[in-house]
């Protein structure tokens, strides 16, 4: 597989991001970089019910390590598509976070954003 430092540096930032989201109940710092499409079905409500369930199963986050990339599902709205995965550390469990971020004119969006249990 090709260097993707740069793709993980993105990818890091979005993570990041995302966290800090989750972290403070922000629906709209959450989905900033996602591209619309993938948002069908995801709104406020469901964010709010999946942070709060998160935090009962796994407590505060604290930090992560990162494990390695794997291509992505390519299709006409996911062109360059590529995902992230870490091993994520909390207070009380550890998960896998997994972020999928495609390449659409020049621009990196997030299509995924998975943590399991």
């Amino acid at each position: 597989m090709k260097d993707l430092k740069k793709e993980l540096a993105v990818a890091e930032q979005y993570l990041t991001e995302m966290l800090e989201a989750d972290r403070v109940g922000d629906y709209e710092g959450l989905i900033r970089r996602f591209d619309k499409i993938d948002l069908e079905g995801f709104g406020e409500d469901v964010f709010l019910k999946d942070t709060e369930l998160m935090r009962e199963e796994l407590g505060v986050y604290q930090n992560r390590f990162y494990l390695g990339s794997l291509n992505g599902f390519k299709d006409d709205n996911h062109p360059r598509c590529l995902r992230f995965v870490w091993r994520a550390i909390y207070e009380k469990n550890e998960a896998l976070i997994v972020v999928g971020i495609h390449e659409k004119d020049g621009v990196w969006y997030v299509n995924e954003n998975t943590i399991s249990k």
